[in-house]
């Protein structure tokens, strides 16, 4: 906890001083108004000329509401398909916002506009690109002829409905509308409506045909912006809107065709499947038919008498067992067979009976199976992604043909029952006459592949309802529209950055004397030379202020809720503040600090321990007898501490007078009891040494501290300085170590109203009436 909120508050923004001008800096413009008036009408004029010639660049945008079933969106197909047993495939935003920016969709947008054929027309001044209002209109014959190249077509038309191309010093003529040979193959030059202007020269682009599939694949963005819904934006960028709305469009009619296509797979697989083995049954099912047909006309068989059809009925239980399994047997001989000869196909996972394990078995490879082929027209064989699709196909197909072979040994196991079980009936059938039972056994198999047979055509008609119900897996929400206005160039922001650069280059040449002081000047620069956590920053104040609520009340209630959060579960906290050199702020720091931990409500004690350059006694209106009196003369510690009575009242441990030997007297083992006293007695103890760049006392005290606060003053301490606070850091001398910055400059009129009452620092304490003792 204490780690995280060290590093929340060290990476807090930089003072407000970084990059503000201070008052030397505002006068220097005054004096140089001049300058800013000229820099800015010279980039407002480039700007102006800027906007001028630029090319506008729109932004187009549709929508897509898209089939998800993880998000419950419906199109309506589902229900039907499902009445009749039938699947209508999983689909997800994210797997279609993958589709739609796939490399081959683009590149069949591409060829289906021949958006590689730009037109141009060539001003005085400036050249523009022209398309729905071009005068001229070339299609290429063979588009894939020569496709790597680019070539660019001047024209020059003759008269006679004549022209002249000219390509790399090759002239090649001929006439509207009939076919002519260039260098990308045959192609068909035809005017249009628009009559071409007398002042413009026209040219014709070809440029290569990767070039233009990479340059819309750039300029294409499709997003799903909200999470919980299923509708994704297509957004185009492009410098002629009628163009552009005619890309985004195509774009949408051909995901569309293909999404159909794509669905449509798995029913013309299991249809194929169908027709081939309805052929086969139905071959075998005349065939039996015409052996029972010459069976009964050669010996002119009649019904069975009523004994042998009692006898019949009895056994017919097993035989329509026996039926069903060998028709379910065929099934799976088949379905086999099918697998195994066409591994690369789709399995019909709906012709296996009764299976659920099966069917999601197969439902599972279908869709593996799918997306292998939308993975193969980006990739190749040997990507990482088909390999792993391969490897889930190869383990799916044995699991097929493992479940497969173990129904099919089971269905074989089961006839072989039910035979036994007819062989036993057929010794009861001895006495009926042998050409009757040769017509029996005909019956059974004209059952069997009659039974197979009208499987088959109901399988037939269901795949074929869901393939006349298949619709696309999106629906257009948004046609494509270009918006009325440019996004490039946006003239106001074009206006700001040359109203800012008229600004900044007369400002830098100002500003760079400032950036060349030796002294820390903010937060900002203080976290780049070390990594050590800033938990406040004192604001500048002319006159120092009374201890009311003010700005820098403020600001030390923000110092006081930041070491709170340091050591939340202490029970006494001992604070050690100390600097560089003198004059950066340490006894203003302590007495702020002290008064603040008093407001709510704790026992505060204030020690001056700057046994060299005592001042706190002078300043609060103190008296001057303390620490040292009290190591000197001894007594109670009680005697010596005084309390300033304020509203929120603290004590006070004063310096007393200066000793010959501050650092022995620190060291002596009776400040560690005394330490030991004030810990046991109060809520929190703040320390005020000496700075420890000029003397060793805030080392030796830094044993009796927990937390150490390092005063640093904006504007007055340097900034080698910062190495030396990462050393003690790195050493570990000062326990708990963090920054306060102090003298923060606010900005030119930055204040909080009643907060701007001010009152100098030997007033800090001017509403104190009286002092005492502490008994």
């Amino acid at each position: 906890m204490k780690e995280q909120y060290l590093s929340a508050i060290t990476s807090t923004g930089s003072s407000t001083d970084t990059g503000v001008l201070n008052v030397r800096l505002l006068r220097e413009i005054a004096r140089n108004w001049y300058w800013f008036l000229s820099s800015l009408l010279v980039c407002f004029a480039a700007a102006f000329v800027f906007l001028r010639y630029t090319t506008p660049e729109y932004k187009i945008s549709a929508s897509l509401l898209i089939r998800d079933d993880s998000r419950g969106t419906d199109f309506g197909d589902a229900a039907l398909l499902e009445s009749i047993g039938l699947s209508n495939g999983q689909s997800s935003v994210d797997n279609e916002v993958q589709v739609l920016k796939s490399r081959t969709l683009i590149e069949k947008v591409v060829n289906d506009l021949q958006l590689f054929v730009q037109y141009y027309a060539v001003g005085q001044v400036k050249t523009t690109e022209l398309y729905d209002k071009s005068p001229l209109r070339l299609r290429l014959l063979n588009p894939e002829y020569n496709r790597e190249r680019s070539f660019t077509y001047h024209l020059h038309q003759t008269t006679n409905n004549g022209y002249h191309l000219i390509v790399n010093a090759q002239r090649i003529s001929g006439y509207f509308g009939d076919t002519i040979l260039l260098p990308h193959g045959r192609a068909i030059l035809t005017k249009t409506a628009y009559r071409p202007a007398l002042d413009d020269n026209y040219h014709i682009v070809i440029t290569a045909h990767e070039e233009s599939v990479k340059k819309y694949s750039s300029a294409l963005t499709i997003s799903a912006p909200n999470k919980l819904a299923s509708v994704v934006h297509l957004t185009l960028n492009e410098i002629l809107p009628v163009k552009g709305e005619l890309v985004v469009r195509q774009l949408i009619k051909d995901y569309l065709a293909a999404s159909i296509a794509d669905k449509n797979r798995i029913s013309d697989s299991t249809l194929v499947f169908i027709d081939v083995t309805l052929k086969a049954v139905s071959k075998e099912l005349i065939d039996i038919e015409k052996h029972i047909e010459s069976y009964r006309q050669t010996h002119r068989l009649t019904d069975m008498d009523e004994n042998v059809r009692l006898l019949l009925q009895d056994a017919g239980h097993y035989n329509r067992d026996g039926q069903n399994q060998a028709v379910r047997l065929k099934i799976v001989a088949s379905l086999l067979k099918y697998i195994n000869e066409n591994p690369d196909h789709l399995v019909p996972s709906s012709l296996y009976l009764n299976d659920p394990q099966f069917t999601s078995l197969a439902e599972k490879y279908n869709e593996i199976q799918l997306l292998k082929e939308k993975a193969l027209v980006a990739a190749t064989e040997s990507h990482p992604i088909i390999k792993t699709l391969d490897v889930q196909l190869t383990s799916l197909r044995a699991d097929l043909n493992v479940m497969i072979a173990s129904q099919k040994r089971e269905l074989e196991v089961n006839i072989a029952s039910l035979n036994q079980y007819n062989a036993a009936y057929s010794a009861q059938l001895d006495q009926i006459p042998s050409r009757q039972r040769v017509l029996l056994e005909y019956s059974r198999q004209q059952q069997i592949k009659q039974e197979l047979y009208l499987f088959l055509l109901k399988k037939r008609v269901e795949t074929s309802i869901s393939k006349s119900a298949t619709i696309a897996n999106a629906r257009v929400i948004d046609s494509p529209k270009a918006d009325p206005a440019p996004i490039k160039p946006n003239r106001q922001l074009v206006l700001l950055i040359s109203g800012f650069l008229g600004l900044g280059f007369p400002l830098v040449t100002l500003h760079l004397k400032d950036i060349l002081n030796t002294r820390i000047t903010g937060k900002a620069e203080i976290l780049q030379h070390c990594d050590i956590p800033v938990l406040a920053e004192i604001g500048h104040q002319n006159k120092r202020s009374k201890l009311q609520d003010n700005i820098i009340t403020e600001q030390f209630r923000v110092l006081r809720t930041n070491i709170q959060f340091l050591a939340p579960t202490e029970t006494c906290r001992k604070i050690l503040l100390t600097s560089a050199v003198g004059g950066e702020g340490k006894s203003f720091t302590a007495a702020h600090l002290a008064h603040s931990f008093a407001m709510t409500g704790k026992k505060v004690i204030l020690l001056e321990l700057d046994l060299r350059k005592p001042r706190l006694a002078d300043s609060m209106k103190l008296l001057a007898k303390g620490f040292t009196d009290f190591m000197i003369a001894g007594g109670s510690l009680t005697h010596y501490i005084q309390a300033v009575g304020t509203h929120y009242p603290f004590a006070v441990l004063t310096c007393g007078p200066s000793p010959p030997n501050p650092a022995e007297m620190l060291s002596l083992p009776k400040v560690t009891e005394m330490m030991a006293w004030l810990t046991a007695n109060y809520d929190v103890i703040i320390m005020d040494t000496p700075p420890i760049g000029l003397v060793t006392d805030a080392r030796l005290l830094a044993q009796h501290a927990d937390l150490s606060l390092f005063i640093i003053r904006q504007r007055f301490t340097h900034k080698h300085q910062l190495k030396y606070i990462q050393e003690l850091s790195g050493r570990q001398q000062l326990p708990g170590l963090s920054l306060v910055i102090n003298d923060i400059e606010a900005l030119p009129g930055y204040g909080y109203g009643y907060y701007e009452r001010k009152q100098p620092l030997r007033q800090l304490f001017g509403n104190v009436k009286k002092f005492r003792f502490l008994t």
